[in-house]
């Protein structure tokens, strides 16, 4: 029998990261998606969902609202949730858990973190077997923090137990948004590693064009606080292209853009969201 889960996530290479794990190590799984609460709402009125990962900050229904949502209709209540955010403080935490989560991962995460959360939240439902859930294998395609973060070891991708006080952990490290480059009519979405007033590192997904180096491009941020502000149409140069991993087919590349000549808005802006995506 299948297991349906329901994914939602407004960044579609995300979507695809996590789905291509859970299609590894969870194989009897049917993965829908949905890129933001409101298409996961009609979703769930038309067909039954055996677990939920949902992101928290999306444009019209947030990942927070969706839970809620789901909570309080008698047909739904019942379904796993796990969010999936990069909003690791214990605030969002506890108001999470007070809407009813079943788990909390934070972004970035590796594979065995994911199919953790995800295992453990079918068992206890009894949509999976004990036995068969067994742990996840090593080497899927986010078994390894270099992916979204260019580093080699793997951090906790925090769990309700560790962040609401019941054990102690380290929050993992946060992404700090998204970014979208523009480069001969072409765009890919990125997510920004580091920023500074001067320069952003990305990590990009692997595409089949990307500018060269000292090449002209564009790009919007958008912070990963939703209370921030987008910067859009920031002029830059790529400083530096290289891969994250160190593999011919490498996935993932990391993207070095100096800023040219910003407006005083667009520096009081890079100040305000440097300051409040730390």
């Amino acid at each position: 029998m299948k297991i349906r889960i329901l994914l939602i996530d407004d960044a579609s290479f995300i979507r695809d990261l996590i789905k291509r794990t859970l299609r590894k190590y969870l194989p009897q799984g049917e993965v829908i998606e949905a890129a933001d609460g409101r298409r996961a709402q009609s979703i769930l009125n038309r067909q039954p969902i055996d677990l939920i990962l949902s992101d928290w900050e999306m444009p019209g229904v947030s990942g927070e609202e969706l839970l809620q949502w789901v909570r309080a209709d008698e047909k739904l209540a019942q379904i796993p949730f796990v969010m999936i955010t990069s909003l690791g403080g214990k605030e969002h935490i506890m108001r999470a858990v007070q809407a009813g989560v079943s788990d909390y991962l934070g972004k970035p995460f590796t594979g065995e973190e994911l199919m953790h959360k995800v295992q453990k939240a079918l068992v206890k439902s009894g949509k999976l077997n004990k036995a068969a859930a067994g742990p996840a294998a090593k080497g899927g395609p986010f078994s390894s923090l270099e992916i979204l973060s260019g580093k080699g070891d793997g951090v906790p991708g925090g769990s309700l137990e560790a962040l609401t006080g019941a054990a102690k952990s380290k929050e993992s490290p946060k992404l700090k948004g998204t970014a979208l480059v523009s480069w001969e009519d072409i765009e890919f979405r990125c997510m920004i590693k580091h920023i500074s007033i001067d320069e952003v590192l990305l990590v990009c997904k692997r595409a089949a064009q990307h500018p060269s180096v000292f090449a002209s491009v564009s790009v919007t941020l958008s912070p990963g606080n939703q209370a921030g502000q987008a910067i859009n149409d920031l002029g830059a140069y790529v400083h530096s292209i290289s891969a994250v991993e160190k593999r011919r087919d490498a996935e993932f590349l990391n993207l070095v853009l100096r800023f040219e000549s910003p407006t005083d808005e667009q520096r009081t802006l890079l100040s305000s969201f440097i300051l409040e995506n730390p």
